[in-house]
């Protein structure tokens, strides 16, 4: 049966309960709730000075049309415009213009002119404003050093025509030149201002170009339009206005200079063409007048005519042949030479359809490795794919220019032995009219070939004159009405989250790391011990003295004082309510054992009962000091047998009731002391002349001394300290309960905190006694409240 018992009990004490308590998990927040208006307070004053300090960031944006040249043109006119146009513009994609607009190079031409290398702010309270078109005074940096990208320079205006610089005494004029550690530059008159402290800080076009366009973004809202929307975040919305529209006037003019490229090399291609026709026309035509003149020529005969027409017309297919080879020799000439300077051919001078579609490809590639090679690094991936683009289109031009350079070649030896056969009938024409009929051909060759320039020449130079933007503006820049950036809402609304956020946080961290017993459930789950009773955590009550020092007053009416009548009354549960003989002992020094026992032996002593505490801790003692006694001889002299112990009784004065015999001289050998056989005899004689005996223990945890001294006594009273004892310590109460080595084992909760969320209203004493609140008696009211700054400072000792 006993056995049945133990297998049962043991069964009990290995399956602790760990269902989830809400009202415990409320209760660790309301036992700090100090923590949340403090936490709240400090976040909120921390978003106040944000916003106080932190510039408003305004958004303003801008929309342009990408033009499509195949779309919005019809009719006649379109046609014509539309040639004009395209003919030396080529298809333009959104996305490409989206990146170049949003290129280092545009972006730092924006800030050269602009001059926002050189930027002017003030303070305005806790905030710093920008100065930008508002400043009183106005530099013009000719040179900046290293120091000046680093240190801003402060200039203090004296009055409206004085200004001194940082710290110095010496005061300037407006106008004036200066060479100092920020470089050379010189200082004007701004506009009128009521900042007197202005700080000028230089900064890098590169660096600020690149912090520009982190708050530059260019979208397309729509992909199937050609509208791109660009939006630019700054402090200072006239600024933020002027970046926009210098920045779309930088794209245009880029865009107008690369359009305008092909048609200016063609223009001077078609007129270094001309010079030289124009040269050979006049030879000719000179030609014609002296065989004329010297010659007396005035008339050709009718078959002359015959012969000439036809060889008219075979040369004039024999010339064209010629324009052609001589085109072919210039494209290639120019492709061999294509990015040293050579002069681009015009194209359409050219019938072939695949070679007129080469070069209209190689120019464009051409004019987009221009571009990107002033917007990218020479290694930038796609300038190396375009780079490969053109080598193979070079490759595959020569190759075509080769094999029409063959065609020509077999026309042109047909042609010429067409003239041959018409040289042969010529021959019958009399020599002079030959020779005229040679001049003459000669004539019309040069001026055909010239008309045809002039007309090129015109038609290049009116799509030059016609060349517009491919883009337009949509809206003009208009900026947000209210900042986007700091979000006050978002702001203040963060700020309460974190407030309430940080200290629950915290609040759990703390009970993570802390180790320590902070509820009676955990002593009950743990240990499966009866909870004799609870003892408030005592207030200093003497200046210089922790309050688990003191002796309770027992006629008080405190709670502390009332705990400990109910400590009492659960007494006569313990056991078969026959326990007389009480030993005292804890896991580590510190947990109240001696303060527990004396209190505990005073109240029993107010309630008509004989008293007498032993104090048994030989190896350390603190009864004798608590009780201001002497402690000459003691219980160790007994145990060796040095006297009666009725010589050793001392009364501790707190009650005539309350006697006690203290450890005495420290022994050598304290743990053969007690186990010599003499306690119990001494125990039994005690047992006759006092109602209870208290025995002050060594802690169980450190030494084996308090389990020598728990073979004779009724029952145990493990202290536990609220805060102090170890959670692991609470496991060896529950092997000791589980043992059954000690008699009767009972736990005392000593120094509970009863602050806000402790317990929900847990009363004073075990076993459903007690029940009264915490802070229910007036001579403790004025301990209950304490400032918060106690509070906290206690918990951050605490844990």
């Amino acid at each position: 049966m006993n056995g049945q018992n133990s297998t049962i009990a043991s069964t009990d004490f290995s399956n602790e309960d760990q269902d989830f308590s809400l009202n415990e998990y409320i209760g660790r927040y309301l036992r700090y709730w100090y923590l949340f208006p403090i936490f709240l307070f400090l976040s909120l004053t921390l978003a106040f000075f944000y916003l106080q300090i932190t510039q408003p960031i305004y958004k303003t944006k801008t929309s342009i049309l990408i033009k499509d040249e195949n779309k919005g043109l019809s009719g006649a006119q379109g046609d014509i415009l539309s040639e004009l146009s395209t003919q030396f513009g080529g298809n333009k994609l959104v996305e490409n213009e989206l990146e170049i607009i949003k290129s280092q190079t545009l972006m730092e031409q924006v800030i050269k002119e602009l001059d926002l290398d050189v930027s002017y702010t003030a303070k305005d309270g806790l905030r710093t404003v920008s100065l930008y078109k508002r400043s009183p005074v106005n530099i013009k940096a000719e040179v900046v050093t290293p120091f000046a990208l680093e240190e801003p320079l402060v200039i203090h205006m004296e009055d409206s025509t004085h200004f001194r610089f940082n710290d110095e005494d010496k005061i300037f004029t407006f106008n004036q030149r200066f060479n100092n550690a920020w470089g050379a530059f010189v200082v004007t008159k701004g506009v009128g201002s009521d900042y007197e402290d202005v700080s000028v800080k230089f900064t890098d076009a590169k660096n600020l170009a690149e912090n520009m366009l982190n708050r530059l973004s260019v979208e397309q809202p729509n992909i199937k339009s050609t509208v791109l929307e660009l939006n630019y975040e700054d402090s200072d919305i006239q600024r933020s206005k002027d970046v926009l529209n210098k920045l779309l006037d930088v794209y245009v003019q880029s865009s107008l200079a690369d359009k305008n490229s092909e048609a200016s090399n063609t223009l001077k291609f078609i007129e270094n063409r001309l010079g030289l026709i124009t040269g050979e026309l006049g030879d000719v035509e000179k030609d014609v007048e002296s065989y004329k003149t010297n010659q007396g020529i005035t008339d050709i005969s009718a078959e002359s005519q015959l012969f000439l027409e036809n060889i008219k017309e075979n040369d004039s297919k024999l010339n064209e042949v010629n324009t052609k080879i001589s085109i072919l020799e210039s494209v290639d000439n120019y492709i061999q030479n294509a990015g040293e300077g050579a002069v681009a051919p015009a194209t359409y001078m050219i019938d072939d359809p695949v070679l007129v579609s080469l070069l209209t490809k190689f120019n464009e590639l051409e004019l987009q490795r221009e571009r990107y090679a002033r917007t990218t690094s020479p290694n930038n991936p796609l300038l190396q794919t375009i780079n490969t683009q053109l080598a193979g289109t070079r490759q595959s031009i020569r190759e075509n220019v080769q094999n029409l350079k063959r065609g020509m070649a077999v026309t042109k030896r047909n042609l010429e032995g067409i003239n041959t056969r018409f040289s042969a009938g010529l021959r019958s024409i009399p020599k002079k009219e030959r020779e005229f009929v040679g001049i003459k051909r000669q004539q019309s060759i040069k001026e055909e070939l010239y008309l045809y320039l002039l007309q090129k020449r015109e038609e290049t130079a009116l799509a030059y004159a016609s060349t517009v933007t491919d883009s337009r503006l949509i809206d003009a820049p208009i900026a947000t009405f209210k900042p986007i950036k700091p979000q006050k809402l978002f702001i203040w609304s963060g700020a309460m989250a974190a407030g309430l956020i940080i200290p629950f946080l915290l609040i759990n961290l703390l009970y993570m790391l802390n180790n320590t017993v902070q509820r009676r459930e955990e002593i009950e789950k743990i240990t499966h011990s009866s909870i004799l009773g609870e003892i408030g955590e005592m207030k200093t009550v003497v200046k210089g003295q922790p309050g688990e020092e003191s002796i309770i007053k027992m006629t008080s009416r405190g709670a502390v004082a009332e705990q400990f009548r109910a400590l009492r009354t659960n007494l006569q549960y313990l056991g078969d309510g026959s326990c007389r003989i009480l030993m005292l002992t804890s896991s580590i020094g510190g947990e109240g054992k001696s303060f527990v026992s004396i209190n505990l032996a005073a109240s029993l002593a107010y309630s008509d009962k004989r008293v007498l505490l032993i104090g048994l801790d030989l190896r350390k003692p603190t009864l004798h000091e608590r009780l201001m006694v002497p402690n000459k001889f003691g219980a160790s002299n007994c145990l060796i047998g040095q006297g009666h112990y009725e010589d050793f009784i001392q009364s501790t004065g707190v009650h005539p009731k309350f006697d006690v015999l203290t450890s005495g001289p420290i022994p050598p050998n304290p743990s053969e002391l007690l186990s010599n056989g003499k306690l119990p005899i001494l125990l039994g004689q005690l047992r006759t002349q006092y109602d209870y005996i208290l025995i002050d223990s060594p802690p169980y945890g450190l030494v084996t001394d308090s389990a020598l001294i728990a073979e004779h006594v009724d029952a145990t009273l493990y202290i536990v300290r609220f805060n102090y004892t170890l959670l692991d310590h609470l496991k060896r109460i529950g092997d000791l309960q589980r043992a059954r080595r000690f008699a009767n084992l009972s736990v005392i909760f000593n120094g509970v905190n009863y602050g806000a969320g402790y317990g929900y209203g847990y009363g004073y004493g075990g076993y459903g006694y007690g029940g009264y609140g915490y802070g229910y008696y007036s001579e403790e009211s004025d301990n209950k409240s304490q400032n918060v700054g106690s509070k906290l400072k206690k918990l951050l000792k605490r844990n």
